[in-house]
């Protein structure tokens, strides 16, 4: 018959075992939203955005999707501004007054006031 020593040594390395597995694939999950914000992006084109309000541990952000990815910025920068104008003006551009259906969607995502994404 085991001591019990043995029984809580047994009990403590089974607890700091499960411990270790559940940090492990709770640091590997990604966040559905802007913890962190930029105040740089590269100048690349952009495909789409959408404004993020703060609701802990969400941030207020602009998300900028582009071809390489979502990028989370800060939305104080003063180029930010002009980057969704510069978009929402070629998107302007690209759609047709005879067109059926217009080229940009719109939605309100959990944690956001505003949602423009383009289809492909």
């Amino acid at each position: 018959m085991p001591s019990n020593t043995m029984v809580m040594r047994s009990l403590t390395a089974i607890i700091v075992l499960a411990f270790t597995i559940w940090t492990v694939a709770d640091a590997e999950k990604v966040s559905p939203c802007c913890v962190a914000v930029s105040t740089f992006m590269e100048d690349i084109a952009i495909t789409g955005y959408r404004l993020q309000l703060k609701n802990l541990p969400c941030i207020r952000a602009v998300i900028f999707q582009t071809e390489k990815g979502q990028f989370c910025i800060d939305p104080s920068q003063p180029w930010v501004r002009k980057k969704i104008t510069e978009f929402r003006r070629s998107q302007k551009n690209k759609m047709s007054p005879t067109s059926a259906s217009p080229s940009l969607t719109f939605s309100a995502p959990q944690n956001s006031t505003v949602s423009t994404q383009t289809e492909k």
